[in-house]
């Protein structure tokens, strides 16, 4: 079954129960999930990520990692409670990510 966002914008709960993944997916945006005049959730479609835009930005993001401050940020993060102790460096990740697979 195919359901269109209708013409005010949003998707009514009962059309909700009735369209498949794909459908979800087509969709140009988030859109409104409404249950009469009342808006009782927001329909977010998840997209693939482009793989060659993701490696420039995490490339950016190492980039400009090599330039903090930890003692900085750390001090920053204070007022806010208690400051996670991991290295969340991109080596850490790996080899977290090595470790979890391993067990």
């Amino acid at each position: 079954m195919q359901v269109y966002v209708n013409t005010m914008g949003h998707i009514s709960i009962r059309d909700l129960q009735k369209i498949s993944g794909e459908t979800i997916s087509s969709l140009p945006g988030p859109t409104p999930v409404k249950s009469g005049d009342r808006t009782v959730g927001l329909l977010i479609p998840l997209k693939m990520a482009d793989p060659d835009r993701l490696a420039a930005i995490l490339a950016e993001a190492e980039s400009l990692a090599k330039g903090r401050d930890h003692a900085a940020d750390d001090a920053a993060l204070a007022r806010f409670g208690e400051v996670d102790p991991v290295d969340w460096s991109p080596e850490a990740v790996r080899a977290l990510i090595a470790e979890r697979r391993r067990s």
